[in-house]
């Protein structure tokens, strides 16, 4: 995708927050120090990100919309139960990039529900999980609009499928688990699967 030289700039430094946000975690991820990671100044930063709380609903968006994505879920040509399965699955780490993904998922809500922690970190953690749910609510918004699923139940699905989430992240990190990435994986892929109405030809 090509960027504009404004945008360029932007992209530059919110990606230099999403590194810190990954090597160090929240607790480093102040102005000062994605301005030092993206080689800019303050005064520059300052420019497309006033305040600290633009800089991060702006990566929030990055790492939430920007790396989920719709996965032709208005594709007619697949089953409803396949498209909301990849859009879903996009939540649970690979084998490749589980290490990284987790260890940002669990600092998260750690620092996040640490009472001494941060100032934005409750904000951070609270604005990411909505924005979150969100997005599988638009995924199933969209199939409910085929048919697939009465509008009713959007708000009850999605709460679910996002706490099934939060519990198979858990589970991946906690000591002593039996659970795999090809458990959790299919523990999604069930879950997702059972959601949509059957397809009548």
């Amino acid at each position: 995708m090509a960027y504009s030289g404004h945008e360029e700039r932007r992209e530059r430094i919110l990606s230099a927050a999403a590194g810190l946000l990954a090597e160090s975690g929240m607790e480093r991820l102040s102005v000062r120090a994605v301005a030092d990671a993206a080689g800019i100044g303050m005064g520059t930063l300052r420019h497309y990100f006033p305040n600290q709380k633009s800089l991060h609903q702006a990566l929030i968006a990055k790492l939430v919309d920007y790396e989920t994505e719709d996965f032709e879920i208005h594709n007619h040509r697949l089953s409803a139960a396949d498209r909301l399965e990849r859009c879903m699955l996009q939540f649970v780490p690979t084998s490749e990039e589980s290490a990284h993904l987790l260890d940002v998922w669990f600092g998260m809500y750690r620092v996040g529900l640490d009472p001494a922690g941060a100032p934005f970190a409750h904000e951070f953690l609270e604005t990411s999980t909505v924005r979150s749910r969100e997005r599988i609510r638009e995924w199933l918004e969209a199939l409910a609009k085929e048919g697939h699923l009465d509008p009713s139940e959007i708000r009850t699905r999605a709460l679910e499928l996002s706490a099934l989430i939060a519990g198979v992240c858990l589970e991946l990190v906690t000591p002593g688990s039996e659970m795999t990435l090809n458990d959790a994986n299919s523990i999604v892929r069930r879950a997702a699967r059972a959601i949509p109405k059957e397809d009548h030809e």
